[in-house]
């Protein structure tokens, strides 16, 4: 039994070895310890977590990653699918080999397996395996050769070494039962001997505690204890005592063993006894309290003191372990762990934890863990040490020592610490998880111990610095530009950011902070929320926090806050003089401002009671605006307020922001058309639109210029501000100028004008008419989809619109818009068309009437029709030919209309007997009105001609031809054909009981006739073997035997004739098959004896045409082949051996016989009922020896007396005796010491040795 109780718990096991890593930044030490003089022991250092490696970059990576399986692993797995396959190749190879025979499928198969594999492996892209697609397809092909060779059992160089080594390897043959065996697993039947009879000469009596030396703690929380084995040998205590010595008190303790519990061990020892394969006895003794335990005193039944050892049993504490907790889970990253594993036990003790970070697991342990100062003779040199040193055990009482985990957490996410084992100095260990236990899972809070570990958050400003102040309007708030940044899990981006801040008029001269600072902080609720300040000075970030974990302040962190100064705006004005009646006309503005350009100035207009609201931008610190109305009356200017980079909406007051002025306007015209050219036609009037300024009534003069005469208008009391000028009918083309000359308004202001305008005048109307083609206004063409091109002959500016109509059809008038004066007019039916009218781009037009209709005609379509005989018979659509036998000429004529020469398309639609279809397109030329087509009668079947297409000098098709369509049937000719062509039937040359006829199958329409020619190998001339009458398509011929010789014939068919007249007679390539006719095979034994022993081989001769079926009766039916002549079976079992009928391949004629054959099984023998039996003996006592035999008497067997196995020593032969047994059973007595075993037997028929099927099993 196990003698260390295991501890249940939910954590996993440890694996048997743990990754390397690198020493630790941190020492372990041991707390609470008082240090030695003289000697100190340090603590083994803890392992530093692995830091994060960035991954090489390779181009090409394996499919398999090279984390998860090394290259050279994947290349070994690579090779081992490669010899796996060729080994499955090869007994599908042997298989062939067997059979005789080649396959097709299995070489189909191979080549696809060989293919996905050897073009499957580069594509993993494992180094070294990454093949060019070269050398992949010349492996393939030496493969793609050698499978053919292999799975068409084309014989190789090294066929029969091979198969002599496969058959050292794969040492199987075939049995009576005809499945595959191993002749040495028959010969080699350990079962056939069993049975072993040891005799141990007993010792001198003794009684020892513990024998196994094992080590026992007591767990706390179990109620059970420990059980100490006490292992009597020869003996029947009768008193026992036990020593027990107190950890604490150094006290020794006797505990006399009750004597019912005395009597009771010696009642299972004597029990135990009387089964001579048991030795000795072990009895369990529990404890609950820890200590040194001996075996005090002992007493047999005769009252006299048993040997015993004096060695000691050490009884502790169970070693424990636990984590003192920590005073908080959560960590950032880069802090120090700060955990204690606290150890309980006997030291040296030895602690096994794992560290488990965001899922990796990594093993680590602790070892030597003792209190400072201690000593142990566990740590001495000899073996003696422990028992020897007097009677002090204060070094096996149990200590605790605490050891410290101070390690760098450098990467963010779940640690978790976990204890696994404890052991101590005694080698009891503490699991707390145990493989696949259910407790695997459970979480105890005292054995683990998990972190959170958090990133460090970054801040900096961004976008304002010492060189880029920010900037913001005094007494407003603004955004502190504070970015902030987080890595990993960004959930949860709250933090507290603090910075300091000195006012602007306490910096120094070089931009710092000066003696006045204060701090500020601000707690954000994401990273989007930032801090807000309005006081001007020097903002400088100190500190960020995130949750627990403080973090970094990148540069730039300094920002300098300025309030520029507010806006200011003053305005000079100065009017702005009428040159005539010297009023004023506007106001001429000065502005100088002050403040952080761009300004934008806003100001509103009033007149007549109407606000207008108008701004101002100025890019600089002075601007210059004029304010000139249009219209008379009195305006009034207030500025309003003023913007520039800072402030917004700052408002201006004063009187100085208030204009005033009373305005009159000069008199002015503009002419208030956006293009300065007009164009217009010819006979036509232009209007143009003149606004006015000034005080009405107006007077308004312009000038008409054109051909250099100028012609002077006037319009006078024109009271509105606008103005209307009509032309006179522009009858001559060219361009015209329209100027305005000068305007006068109610004061009588006369002022000058330059405003004016172009207009262009076409010289001409435009015209349109239809073009000749072939100097016609008609045409002849062919009818088509596409359209006819009918010249236009166009006069004026592209583009032009065309309305036209065809008057033979509803008249309904068309447009066509042309963008060439020689444009074309498409149109698609036949009519007279007739141009209606004409425009260009502007102006109207006019149509030449002697050119406006055009005539369009087409040409006449083709024609088909049949020329009909007495032997076309039409049935509605369609001509119905006479029916005709296959291979018969026949044929029809059509007559065709139209321009020639013609060219005819038709279909041929043959629909076979069995109802496929299978069309075919011809199509010829004729030059004449008649035409002869040949009808196609090579198959059987209904065939349909139907002309679809017919096309002469002018058409190529025709949209409403109607097909032409033929029928006619033509009947199939009779055929008749062997059901297996080819095939060789073999007859015997005596009639067997079942004998296959010959299947032949004809069609047509029965009845048949039918003649076959038996062609002789002999030479002799062929005879001819006719069939008149045959009523049914399916017919089974008998040959008689005197058309037949002994040997090979062959029947041909030569002709068949159906019900119709068909026939059909067959020249070369007629259907043919093989008939032979064989005597039957023999069979003889090797051997004239009829007794065999189980693992012989039974063999026989042959004669006849290899493969052979042989039949035999062995405890049923079985039937064997044999690929060559002879027949040889290994006897797998006992049974009677008769072989009933033998055939061969070449005639298959069954020849019966009556072979018998006895197998006997092989003698068996058992000793002591066939078990190892152990009996202890007083020195003159005497063992009888059972030895039970199996099969048929006189027994001969032979066993040997060897010594007694020992662990460290070979048992070795003293004696070999030889004995005869003619009963089934038989008795030796046996006085000496030693192993007792039969080697050899025989019966009357068989013999087996283990010295010989040893000797075999070396081999």
């Amino acid at each position: 039994m196990s003698a260390t109780p295991r501890m249940r718990s939910g954590f996993p096991a440890t694996p048997a070895t743990a990754p390397r890593r690198q020493p630790v930044q941190e020492t372990p030490t041991t707390v609470g310890s008082v240090s030695s003089a003289g000697d100190s022991t340090r603590s083994p250092t803890l392992p530093l977590a692995p830091e994060n490696l960035t991954a090489r970059s390779v181009a090409a990576e394996p499919v398999i990653p090279l984390t998860f399986l090394d290259a050279p692993q994947q290349r070994l797995y690579a090779v081992a699918v490669y010899v796996l396959l060729w080994a499955w190749k090869l007994y599908d190879w042997l298989q062939v080999v067997e059979d005789g025979d080649s396959s097709w499928w299995l070489f189909l198969k191979w080549i696809f397996i060989d293919f996905a594999f050897l073009f499957g492996l580069p594509e993993l892209r494992i180094p070294w395996l990454e093949l060019s697609q070269a050398v992949v397809t010349s492996i393939f092909t030496a493969h793609l050769m050698l499978n053919y060779m292999l799975m068409f059992n084309i014989p190789l160089p090294w066929q029969s070494w091979l198969l002599g080594l496969v058959k050292i390897l794969y040492d199987r043959e075939l049995s009576i039962s005809e499945h595959s065996v191993k002749a040495s697993s028959i010969l080699n039947n350990h079962s056939l001997i069993m049975g072993r009879q040891v005799i141990n000469i007993l010792p001198e009596g003794s009684a020892v505690l513990n024998p196994e030396h094992m080590p026992y703690c007591l767990n706390p929380k179990s109620k059970t204890g420990a059980a100490l084995p006490i292992y009597f040998n020869a003996t029947v205590p009768a008193e026992i005592e036990l020593i027990r010595i107190d950890l604490d008190t150094n006290k020794e303790e006797t505990i006399k063993i009750p004597s019912r519990d005395v009597n009771r061990i010696a009642k299972l020892i004597r029990d135990q006894s009387a089964d001579a394969n048991t030795a000795g006895f072990s009895w369990q003794y529990p404890v609950k309290k820890p200590g040194v335990y001996r075996l005090g005193k002992v007493l047999d039944e005769y009252k006299l003191e048993v040997q015993r050892t004096a060695k000691d049993t050490y009884v502790v504490s169970c070693p424990r372990a636990r984590i003192q907790t920590a005073q908080s889970p959560q960590r950032c990253i880069r802090d120090l762990s700060d955990l204690s594993l606290e150890v309980f036990g006997t030291p040296p003790l030895k602690i096994v934890y794992r560290r488990t970070i965001n899922g990796k697991n990594d093993g680590f342990h602790f070892q030597s863990l003792q209190p400072d100062g201690f000593t142990s003779p566990l740590l001495q040199a000899t073996s003696n040490a422990v028992s020897g040193g007097g009677q002090d055990f204060s070094w096996v009482r149990p200590s605790k020592v605490t050891v410290g985990l101070n390690e760098s957490m450098t990467s963010s996410g779940v640690w978790e610490y976990s204890v696994e084992e404890v052991h101590d100095a005694f080698g009891n260990i503490a699991k707390y998880t145990e493989p696949g236990s259910e407790a695997e899972h459970v979480v105890t809070k005292s054995l683990t111990q998990s972190f959170a570990v958090k990133e460090r958050p970054k801040v900096r400003l961004q976008g304002c610095d010492l060189r880029n102040p920010l900037k913001v309007a005094k007494g407003q708030p603004a955004k502190l530009p504070v970015t902030f940044g987080l890595a990993g899990d960004v959930s949860d981006t709250s933090h507290r950011v603090t910075w300091e801040f000195s006012p602007i008029d306490s910096l120094t001269n070089s931009g710092d902070h000066g003696d006045n600072i204060s701090i500020g902080s601000h707690s954000a609720k994401n990273s989007r929320d930032r801090p807000l300040v309005s006081a001007p000075g020097l903002y400088t970030l100190k500190s960020v926090s995130s949750g627990s974990c403080e973090g970094e302040v990148d540069e730039p962190s300094s920002c300098l806050l300025l309030n520029p100064l507010e806006p200011h705006l003053s305005i000079r004005s100065e009017d702005i003089p009428d040159k005539c009646a010297g009023n004023s006309i506007g106001l001429r503005v000065h502005l100088d401002l002050v403040g952080t350009p761009p300004f934008t100035v806003r100001y509103q207009i009033i007149s007549d009671g109407l606000l207008e609201n108008q701004a101002h931008r100025v890019a600089g610190l002075r601007s210059q605006l004029e304010l000139v109305p249009k219209r008379a009356g009195r305006h009034k200017y207030v500025f309003k307020s003023i913007d520039d980079a800072v402030y917004t909406g700052l408002p201006l007051g004063g009187e100085d922001k208030v204009l005033e002025q009373v305005v009159k306007p000069a008199a002015s015209a503009t002419i208030a058309n956006q293009d300065r050219v007009i164009n217009a036609c010819l006979d036509s009037e232009v209007q143009v639109d003149v606004e006015l300024s000034g005080d009405p009534p107006f007077n308004l003069e312009w000038e008409t210029v054109h051909d250099g005469r100028r012609k002077t208008e006037r319009a006078t009391g024109i009271e509105k501000s606008r103005f209307k000028i009509k032309t006179a009918t522009l009858t001559k083309g060219g361009e015209y100028i329209l100027a305005l000359s000068s305007v006068q308004d109610k004061r009588g202001c006369r002022t000058f004008l330059q405003d004016q305008l172009k207009i262009s005048v076409r010289r001409q109307r435009p015209r349109g008419a239809f073009g000749l083609v072939e100097q016609k206004n008609s045409i002849m063409a062919v009818e088509s989809d596409t359209a006819l091109r009918l010249p236009l002959r166009l006069q004026g500016d592209a583009p032009w619109t065309i309305s036209y109509r065809n008057l033979n059809e509803s008249g309904e008038v068309l447009t066509k818009t042309a963008t060439s004066a020689n444009d074309y007019l498409l149109v698609r039916s036949r009519g007279v068309y007739e141009i209606v009218n004409v425009q260009d781009n502007q102006c109207p037009g006019s149509v030449d009437t002697a050119a406006s209709n055009f005539h369009v005609d087409w040409f006449p379509r083709p024609r088909i029709s049949l020329v009909e005989t007495d032997s076309i018979t039409p049935n509605h659509d369609v001509f119905i030919k006479k029916e005709v036998c296959e291979g018969d000429i026949d044929g029809f004529e059509v007559k065709l209309q139209g321009s020639p020469p013609y060219h005819v398309q038709y279909e041929v639609k043959h629909k076979s007997l069995q109802g496929s279809t299978s069309p075919s397109q011809r199509n010829f030329d004729a030059a004449l009105t008649k035409a002869a087509i040949s009808m196609d009668t090579t198959k059987a079947g209904d065939y349909t001609y139907r002309f679809f297409g017919l096309a002469d000098n002018l058409y190529n098709s025709d949209k409403d031809f109607h097909p032409l369509v033929v029928q006619q049937r033509v009947n199939a000719r009779p055929s008749a054909t062997f059901s297996k062509p080819g095939q060789s039937f073999k007859y015997c040359m005596e009639e067997q009981e079942q004998e296959d006829k010959i299947p032949i199958t004809l069609t047509g329409v029965a009845p048949f006739y039918v003649e076959v020619e038996i062609k002789h190998q002999s030479g002799s001339p062929p005879e001819t073997y006719r069939i008149p009458s045959i009523n049914s398509n399916s017919y089974g011929m008998p040959i008689p035997r005197e058309h037949l010789r002994l040997g090979t014939q062959q029947l041909r068919l030569r002709k068949v004739r159906d019900a119709r007249g068909c026939q059909q007679k067959y020249e070369i390539g007629a259907p043919s098959i093989q008939i032979q006719l064989f005597d039957a095979p023999s069979i003889y034994p090797l051997e004239s004896r009829e007794d065999f022993c189980v693992g012989e081989r039974i063999a026989y001769t042959l004669s006849g045409t290899p493969p052979f079926n042989i039949a035999y009766d062995f405890n049923g039916h079985w039937n064997a082949k044999s690929q060559t002549t002879n027949f040889r079976r290994i006897a797998e079992k006992p049974g009677e051996f008769t072989i009933t009928s033998i055939s061969d391949k070449a005639s298959e004629c069954r020849a019966a016989v009556e072979l018998h054959k006895t197998i006997h099984p092989l003698p068996r023998v058992q000793i002591s009922r066939g078990k190892l039996s152990h009996v202890d003996i007083h020195e003159g006592n005497e063992v009888d020896i059972l030895f039970e035999f199996w099969g048929t008497p006189p027994f001969e067997f032979t066993y040997t007396r060897s010594t007694n196995a020992k662990r460290t020593q070979r048992s070795v032969v003293l004696e070999t005796r030889h004995d005869v047994s003619y009963e089934h059973s038989k008795v030796v007595k046996a006085s000496q010491e030693g192993t007792y075993e039969v080697v050899a037997i025989k019966d009357k028929f068989c013999s087996f040795s283990t010295q010989q099927a040893d000797q075999r099993d070396s081999r």
